[in-house]
C-alpha cells in the first residue's frame, strides 16, 4: 500500500486523536475547575475531554480538511466508499439489547445458572456476568453482549456497593470485561468484529473458529474470572453483605413483549451489513416502544449516539492507515507478529489490524491465525481497541471513581487479562 498524502494527513488527524484521548482525564479536571470562573471554557474542555467525543470530532476534522484540500464533492465521495454498517448495527443493537424486556430475561438466566456456582450469592452473580455475558457474544454479537453485560453488573454489582467501588476494583472489572468480551466473539465466524472482516476472505466458518479459537476463549475467559474474583475478594464480600438495599423491578413483563425484542434483535444481527436496514427496523422498533412502554426501561439514546459518533470517527480516521500497518504486517512473522498484534490493537481498532490483514494474499495459515489471535486478545486494554468498549464504559461512567477514564488505570486493568489470554493462544497455536 503506497504513501499517499491523504494518508499522512488521517495518521497525523489519528495520532492527535489518541493522544487527546489518553489526556482527556487532565482535559475534565480542568473543565471542573473553569466551571465557576468561565462556564463556556468549562463546556468546550468538558466536550473536548469525552473520548466518544473525541474520535468523532477529528473524524468530522479530517472530512473538512479533506474537502477543503480537494473540493466538496471529492469529500463526500470518498467518504461514500467507507463502510458505516458497523457504525448503525452498533447503535441499533446497544439500544435494542439495553432495553428492559431484554436484560431482564438475561438477568433471570444468568441468575438460574449462577445458583449451581459453589460460591457467596453476589460472588456467583459476578462470575456469571463476566463469564457468561461475553459469550453470548457469540451467538448475539458483541456490541449487544457488552450492552447486556454492562447493564447487568450496574444493576448487580455497582448500585448495591452504593458507590464505594475502588480504582482497583472499577478497572480490574472493566478490563476483565473488555477483554472477555473481545475474546468471547470468537466462537463463531460472525460476531466478533476483527473476524468478521475476515472470515468470508478466508473461508473461515464456525467450526473452524471453535476448533482453532474457540475452546482457548472459553479457557481464557474463566481463568480471567477467576484471577479477578480473587484480586477482588474483599470487595465483592463486602458487597455481597449490602445485598439487601439491591432493589430491582417486580412489575411482570408479558412473554410477548420479551419475544418481539428478540425477534427485532435477530433481525438486526442476521441485517448487520445492511445499514438501510438496520435504520428502518430502529424505526419500527420505535413505534413497538411506544406502545408497550409501561414495559420499558428508558430509550438509551445519549449513550448509543456518543457511542456511534466515536465510531464513526474510528471507520473515518482508520481507513488510510494501510500505509503503515500493512508492512508492519507483511515483514515479520511467528512471536515478533504477535506481539507486534498485540501492541498495535490497543490503539487502532482491532477490527482494522484484520481488515487490512485480508488484503495481503501472501500470508501463510499461522500468520492468519497469530494476527486475528492478537487482535481479539489485545481488545480490552483500550477504549478505542474493540468496537464494543465505548458502549460499556458509557453505561458504566457513573460508576467510574471520578466519573473520568483515566486510561492508564484501564491499561493496567486490562493487562492481565491481556496476558492470560495472550498466553493461552501463543501456548496453543
Amino acid at each position: 500500500m503506497t504513501l499517499s498524502f491523504v494518508g499522512i494527513i488521517a495518521t497525523v488527524f489519528f495520532a492527535s486523536a489518541l493522544l487527546q484521548s489518553l489526556g482527556a482525564s487532565k482535559i475534565l479536571a480542568a473543565s471542573d475547575r473553569f466551571k465557576d470562573r468561565r462556564p463556556m471554557l468549562s463546556r468546550i474542555l468538558h466536550f473536548m475531554g469525552e473520548p466518544e467525543i473525541v474520535f468523532g470530532f477529528y473524524g468530522a476534522a479530517f472530512i473538512f480538511f479533506l474537502m477543503f484540500a480537494e473540493g466538496f464533492e471529492s469529500g463526500l465521495n470518498w467518504m461514500d466508499k467507507l463502510n458505516f454498517s458497523e457504525v448503525a448495527f452498533v447503535f441499533v443493537i446497544m439500544i435494542l439489547a439495553s432495553t428492559r424486556p431484554v436484560t431482564d430475561l438475561a438477568e433471570m438466566v444468568i441468575g438460574k445458572i449462577s445458583n449451581l456456582l459453589p460460591l457467596p450469592k453476589k460472588i456467583r452473580m459476578y462470575c456469571s456476568i463476566l463469564v457468561l455475558g461475553p459469550l453470548l457474544g457469540s451467538l448475539i454479537t458483541e456490541p449487544a453482549a457488552m450492552t447486556i453485560s454492562a447493564l447487568l453488573l450496574k444493576r448487580s454489582v455497582y448500585e448495591p456497593m452504593r458507590g464505594s467501588v475502588s480504582n482497583k476494583f472499577f478497572y480490574m472489572t472493566l478490563g476483565t470485561l473488555f477483554v472477555n468480551v473481545s475474546v468471547g466473539g470468537a466462537l463463531t465466524h460472525f460476531a466478533a468484529p476483527p473476524v468478521l472482516m475476515v472470515a468470508r476472505v478466508w473461508d473461515w466458518d464456525t467450526p473452524y473458529m471453535f476448533m482453532n479459537y474457540g475452546w482457548k476463549a472459553l479457557l481464557a475467559v474463566l481463568l480471567n474470572v477467576a484471577v479477578c474474583v480473587r484480586i477482588n475478594w474483599k470487595e465483592l464480600m463486602a458487597m455481597d453483605q449490602a445485598e439487601a438495599s439491591c432493589q430491582s423491578s417486580t412489575t411482570y413483563v408479558p412473554w410477548w413483549i420479551t419475544g418481539i425484542h428478540l425477534v427485532f434483535i435477530t433481525l438486526c444481527v442476521t441485517a448487520v451489513h445492511h445499514p438501510a436496514f438496520v435504520i428502518g427496523l430502529f424505526i419500527l422498533f420505535l413505534g413497538f416502544y411506544g406502545i408497550t412502554k409501561e414495559f420499558q426501561s428508558p430509550v438509551k439514546i445519549e449513550e448509543s449516539m456518543l457511542v456511534g459518533f466515536f465510531l464513526g470517527g474510528l471507520v473515518i480516521l482508520t481507513a488510510n492507515q494501510g500505509w503503515w500497518l500493512q508492512p508492519i504486517l507483511t515483514s515479520i512473522e511467528s512471536l515478533p507478529l504477535y506481539l507486534g498484534t498485540l501492541f498495535l490493537a490497543p490503539v487502532t481498532d482491532n477490527a482494522a489490524i484484520t481488515a487490512l490483514a485480508a488484503q495481503v494474499t501472501t500470508l501463510s495459515e499461522s500468520s492468519k491465525y497469530l494476527i486475528v489471535a492478537a487482535a481479539v486478545v489485545g481488545g480490552g486494554m483500550t477504549i478505542i481497541a474493540n468496537a464494543p468498549n465505548p458502549a460499556g464504559f458509557a453505561l458504566l461512567r457513573e460508576h467510574c471513581p471520578g466519573k473520568h477514564l483515566k486510561p492508564l488505570y484501564l491499561v493496567i486493568g486490562g493487562g492481565i487479562p491481556t496476558l492470560i489470554a495472550g498466553t493461552i493462544y501463543w501456548i496453543f497455536q
